[in-house]
């Protein structure tokens, strides 16, 4: 009976930080929606669809437990979409950040080739073991191919950060944003490496430091996004070295 029941909390204490992200999601979408929904597009398009699956996968893990081949279906479907999402997220980020600049295209390309190589390497790399470890779309094969897609995210990041250093012009927004995609990507190859060496009960401190990382992404996406403060207009307060007013009237 303790033993069910300790089982029972730690259940409850992991999904909590799910839950909360879900929550995170939700006022963060709110945020884009109020303002830089047009300039990060594709990044809108992210989170809200982090947000539906993630509260498909929550109703779905109270209503037919993690144990369900549904559940093991919506959260897999929930996990590649999150991940390809992803890669158009760098994608149109590093194509924003190279706007002004003429090797545009060719990052483009290149992107394009590491999007589709990345894609296909859990085809390649795990077809050897198809008939006698993995098998196709089985738990073990998601497990490696997500540590792969999301390895590939993070290089891809790193082209993202090297357009951004060389842009004088940088945008701030953009860059924060940047930083929690590298945050994100690195995070989960990590978390998804550790799971192939981990049983089932002994995953949950991988998959809390996943949580917590992807909160911290989070509360950094949602910061940067805040509504600023309106400024006090200029001709509100005219500068310091500016003539009074009394000096430009002409007497009659």
């Amino acid at each position: 009976m303790v033993l069910l029941g300790g089982r029972v909390l730690t259940s409850i204490l992991l999904q909590l930080p799910y839950t909360l992200g879900v929550l995170l999601e939700l006022v963060l979408l709110v945020l884009l929606l109020r303002g830089p929904f047009r300039t990060y597009r594709v990044f809108s398009v992210y989170v809200l669809a982090l947000f539906l699956t993630n509260v498909i996968v929550e109703v779905a893990y109270y209503q037919v437990g993690v144990k369900s081949g549904t559940y093991r279906t919506l959260y897999w479907t929930e996990e590649m979409t999150q991940d390809v999402l992803l890669f158009l997220v760098v994608i149109a980020c590093t194509y924003e950040a190279l706007r002004d600049n003429p090797l545009r295209p060719k990052a483009a390309r290149v992107l394009g080739v590491i999007v589709l190589v990345t894609l296909a390497l859990p085809f390649a790399m795990l077809h050897t073991y198809q008939s006698k470890v993995y098998g196709f779309f089985t738990t073990r094969w998601f497990n490696h191919a997500s540590q792969i897609w999301n390895f590939g995210a993070a290089i891809m990041n790193l082209v993202l950060w090297t357009a951004l250093l060389s842009n004088r012009r940088r945008d701030p927004q953009l860059v924060t944003l940047s930083i929690g995609v590298g945050i994100a990507t690195a995070s989960a190859a990590i978390v998804w490496g550790a799971r192939q060496y981990l049983s089932a009960e002994n995953r949950w401190p991988a998959d809390l430091f996943d949580a917590a990382a992807q909160i911290g992404c989070l509360l950094l996406w949602c910061w940067v996004f805040r509504p600023k403060p309106a400024g006090r207009s200029r001709s509100a307060t005219p500068p310091t070295n500016a003539p009074p007013p009394d000096a430009l009237t002409t007497p009659s």
